[in-house]
């Protein structure tokens, strides 16, 4: 085998001989000044093409300049000429196919690159997602369908395809001589030792960060499970029904973006065709106006019998229909389609402090009947006489902005459309004109201007889940200081035993840097392997597909290896000598 560094410094001689710097002698030949400062340096090898152009350049016979030496002798006999031949060409022939190893070798990697790349942004990806309730948490979860369709095997499949990766990067590696010495994949025990420490660590990493995740999860949910209900009453609380909600108030709790399934009505007196003065008991009707089926608890869209093609939705429209009692439907004689005329009348007090209700007239409106319903024994206590007719609440309230009348709600009540938004809730309630509640004023008025908010179970809940997630998120820090640790320790533990190794390379040549290089590259195969055999483990354990595993691997190795480089470069601190004796 030829030697690179007799090689080298027949050419830097002869160079020299001729009066040239490497800068010349490389625009003479057509190749790089670092090309030939590599030749001249023994790390590296001329292709074959370049030799006899080379041999011109420098003044030497090609045989002088393979063999590396002035040749004496006038001649050289055949069989030493073939000799030198075959080896110059074999040792130009290994640069070539390290160079297209090393180019596999980068295309595996690159593909491994890709690979763990997918895995984070699926994972941030599938993050994002779950917030949103898109995304099956487990693997169980997923649907049936093709594995390229189906993206938790997917993921899957992405691992196993970055461990081939790297595994084939591994083995091309391995197989060059130089790299061989270093004996990466041959210590059998410790790497097995080092990829179980990493699927160890990231499985422990997953759990910590699942139980993060899953905390909260479980207050996006809280809403959900304990959801937050809301009424308007009067300023001490005493009453939610049969008083005077202003008009402001109302549309600000329609347009409010917090505010979900809004109930409201309103209370009207109201007679047959028409009311003749002085005959006050032809106004003997009670007309309640409400925006939903679902204003009293008590009647179910169910229970009414409805006409054909009718439902419960045009209680949120403004079309002129109405439900009425099965007692007045009977006694009247109606049918269901009929339309019958209703004299309206509307409470009104003569000053906001005044408990003592007068009644106008407001607009006269002919009803069709889409239904009737049995409103005995089924109506709340929220009034003492159940109504006789049902009728949308905003036809009623645009009667009111008709007559030009000042328009108040009887009730209103609702629920928080994400109750862990109650401070700005809150803060837009006082902004809109309602207080809170106080007990301990009393208030003989009817004003509907405080909110009592059912939110202490909420609270409460919410307030527990926040303190363990911030508990929980408290350690973090030392979590990955501690795996900086752990990779420092079993990395110089394991790696005891590799001194020589690391001295032998130092011995032929390599500064502390490459060879740092090399035995990084080795741990960070294996780390590698264990990070993404945990992450897959993980998912199939515990089935957080996507975002915990890509979270938990990614910090693991680059925890996991930056205590391996600092163990590294400690051991590569050891003198050449000194670590050749101890390993005699």
């Amino acid at each position: 085998m030829m030697d690179n560094i007799k090689f080298g410094k027949f050419i830097r001689k002869t160079r020299h001989e001729k009066g040239l710097t490497q800068k010349q002698l490389a625009e003479r030949i057509h190749v790089s000044d670092k090309a030939v400062s590599k030749w001249e340096n023994g790390a590296g090898f001329p292709d074959i093409k370049i030799l006899e152009p080379l041999a011109e350049c420098l003044g030497v016979s090609l045989m002088e300049l393979m063999q590396g030496e002035r040749i004496v002798e006038p001649e050289i006999d055949r069989e030493t000429a073939e000799q030198i031949v075959a080896q110059t060409i074999s040792q130009s022939g290994q640069e070539e196919e390290w160079k297209r190893r090393m180019w596999k070798v980068k295309l595996l990697l690159g593909a491994c690159a890709c690979g763990i790349i997918y895995l984070i942004c699926v994972g941030i990806r599938y993050l994002a997602w779950q917030e949103k309730g898109q995304i099956p948490a487990k693997l169980s979860e997923a649907s049936d369908c093709l594995w390229y369709e189906n993206p938790v095997l997917f993921y899957v499949w992405a691992g196993i395809l970055v461990i081939l990766c790297g595994a084939g990067a591994v083995y091309l590696l391995w197989k060059n001589e130089s790299i061989r010495e270093v004996k990466v994949g041959r210590q059998k025990a410790k790497s097995f030792l080092t990829i179980l420490m990493d699927m160890v660590v990231v499985l422990l990493l997953h759990t910590y960060l699942s139980n993060i995740a899953n905390n909260e999860q479980q207050l996006a949910m809280l809403p959900e499970v304990i959801p937050v209900n809301a009424y308007v009453t009067t300023a001490d609380g005493s009453r939610q029904a049969g008083i005077f909600i202003k008009d402001n108030l109302v549309q600000g709790l329609m347009d409010s973006s917090y505010v979900d399934k809004l109930h409201m009505d309103v209370r009207l007196k109201a007679g047959i065709d028409r009311v003749i003065p002085g005959q006050w008991n032809t106004l003997d009707l009670y007309l309640e106006g409400v925006n939903c089926i679902e204003v009293s608890d008590c009647i179910k869209e169910s229970d009414v019998v409805w006409n054909t093609g009718e439902d419960a939705s045009f209680l949120k429209g403004t079309e002129a229909k109405c439900i009425v009692s099965k007692k007045l439907f009977e006694k009247k004689g109606w049918k269901l389609g009929e339309r019958v005329t209703l004299c309206q009348w509307y409470y009104y007090r003569e000053d906001e402090s005044s408990l003592e209700l007068f009644a106008n007239p407001l607009q006269t409106m002919e009803y069709e009947i889409a239904g009737y319903v049995d409103t005995m024994d089924k109506w709340d206590d929220r009034f003492v006489v159940p109504p006789d007719i049902i009728v949308p609440f905003q036809v009623v309230r645009n009667c009111y902005a008709q007559e030009k009348i000042p328009f108040f709600a009887s009730s209103a009540s609702f629920e928080l459309t994400d109750a862990l938004c109650m401070n700005e809730f809150k803060r837009e309630m006082k902004e809109l004109g309602f207080c809170s509640v106080a007990p301990t004023v009393p208030d003989n008025s009817l004003n509907g201007v405080a909110l009592n908010v059912n939110d202490a179970a909420f609270i409460s809940t919410a307030e527990h889940l926040r303190q363990v997630i911030d508990t929980v998120r408290a350690f973090f820090p030392f979590l990955l200081l501690l795996i900086v640790g752990v990779g420092y320790l079993v990395t110089l533990l394991l790696l005891q035993s590799r001194k020589k190794e690391m001295a032998l390379l130092r011995s032929i040549g390599l500064n502390r840097r490459k060879c740092f290089r090399v035995f990084f590259m080795d741990q960070l195969t294996l780390v590698v392997t264990g990070i993404v055999a945990g992450s897959l483990l993980s998912v199939l354990i515990q089935g957080n597909y996507g975002g915990n595993s890509a979270l938990a691997g990614g910090l693991v190795g680059i925890c996991y290896m930056a205590g391996n480089s600092l163990a590294l470069w400690k051991l590569l601190k050891v003198s050449v000598m000194e670590a050749l004796f101890a390993a005699e």
